[in-house]
């Protein structure tokens, strides 16, 4: 694998809330995560315990990214790093999570944050 991005993957420290199925462990309605950064097409939460969330690859959620103005969307897991895996020695245990249901204002947010990101200086 090359490593390439069909898409501009930018930095941010975010928080990001998520509900949905097997969010949480408990009988809490959200989840609060951080993210480091993102795309249009996704990005990964961070924590330290995936192996305590009921989440799986494949698993759908409602993701808000808690930026001004927040964006929500709908995401589905594509892949889980569990501590002491193979792949958490190069990556931050957590879920990288895909955009499949982004609303055309929420869409022109999340681009406008990247753009901003993305400038120099």
């Amino acid at each position: 694998m090359s490593g390439a991005r069909a898409v501009e993957r930018v930095r941010i420290d975010a928080v990001v809330k998520i509900a949905g199925e097997g969010a949480t462990p408990t009988d809490e309605k959200e989840l609060v995560l951080r993210t480091r950064d993102l795309s249009e097409q996704g990005l990964f939460l961070y924590t330290a315990v995936a192996q305590a969330y009921p989440i799986r690859v494949g698993s759908t959620l409602e993701l808000e990214l808690l930026v001004d103005p927040p964006v929500t969307c709908k995401v589905v897991v594509v892949r889980v790093v569990e501590p002491g895996s193979a792949e958490a020695e190069s990556f931050p245990t957590g879920f990288g999570v895909r955009i499949v249901e982004l609303e055309p204002d929420a869409r022109a947010n999340m681009r406008a944050l990247i753009r901003a990101r993305s400038e120099p200086g």
